[in-house]
């Protein structure tokens, strides 16, 4: 397989957390082309509906973190989906004119590690047709008992039974042959992983590039992660006190 990623990046009024996404983003296109100089990366967000500044950082952040260069470039998509599925397929889309060889996905409110497009492109190498990563709530920002909680249910290991589009990559023609992702508010990614499985796509799970992704109490999407963790603070009656952040 040659080295033509794609990265799609849905966002929705993120202008606080952007940023770091992109700068991890822009660390883990750098830690690939390091070892693979022919390697080309198209990083694609989608802004749906934004009010803010997610554009703009997002832009600012991409040009200090890296800068122009033909080896990987930016391209932000501004439009009305109404879910992250919608974005997500759209930030695709646009990607898959490029004929990318593989198509890794994450949220605008995610960090990725430094490794994370190096060690999907070696499996997908290796013959595998998508990973599914792991994912926490960012200590900085959960409430440390949720967080608490939160790992006591999650058992982050090699073959673990998670689905997160924040943390996930699947070859281009697998992605094409599942459908893609469905125009939902919520679990496209879990939609499309089912896609897959029924197509007989080669699946890995792995802890191995595990990410930091919003511990917010209130998130975008109905029954997202925003509200799992909701859920869990709600256990001991913590909620109120946390605002939106």
């Amino acid at each position: 397989m040659s080295s033509r990623i794609a990265v799609v990046i849905p966002a929705c009024n993120e202008q606080d957390r952007v940023a770091r996404c992109i700068e991890s983003v822009s660390a883990a296109v750098r830690n690939l082309v390091s070892a693979e100089p022919g390697a080309i990366v198209c990083v694609v967000l989608a802004a749906d509906n934004c009010t803010d500044r997610t554009v703009p950082e997002a832009c600012e952040a991409w040009a200090t973190s890296w800068g122009p260069d033909e080896r990987a470039h930016l391209t932000v998509l501004e439009g009305h989906w109404a879910s992250a599925g919608g974005a997500r397929q759209a930030a695709a889309n646009r990607a898959l004119i490029g004929n990318p060889d593989w198509i890794a996905s994450t949220d605008a409110d995610t960090a990725v590690p430094a490794h994370w497009l190096s060690y999907q492109v070696e499996r997908a190498r290796s013959g595998v047709d998508a990973v599914l990563g792991t994912v926490e709530p960012d200590p900085d920002e959960c409430p440390d008992h949720v967080s608490r909680l939160w790992h006591s249910e999650h058992d982050l290991a090699e073959g673990h039974p998670y689905i997160h589009a924040a943390n996930m990559g699947v070859r281009a023609g697998a992605f094409a042959a599942a459908g893609g992702f469905p125009n939902v508010e919520c679990s496209e990614d879990e939609a499309l992983v089912g896609a897959l499985r029924a197509h007989g796509a080669r699946v890995e799970s792995t802890d191995r590039i595990r990410a930091i992704t919003s511990g917010r109490l209130r998130g975008r999407a109905a029954l997202g992660f925003a509200y799992h963790l909701r859920s869990l603070a709600a256990q001991r009656g913590a909620v109120e006190g946390f605002a939106d952040r």
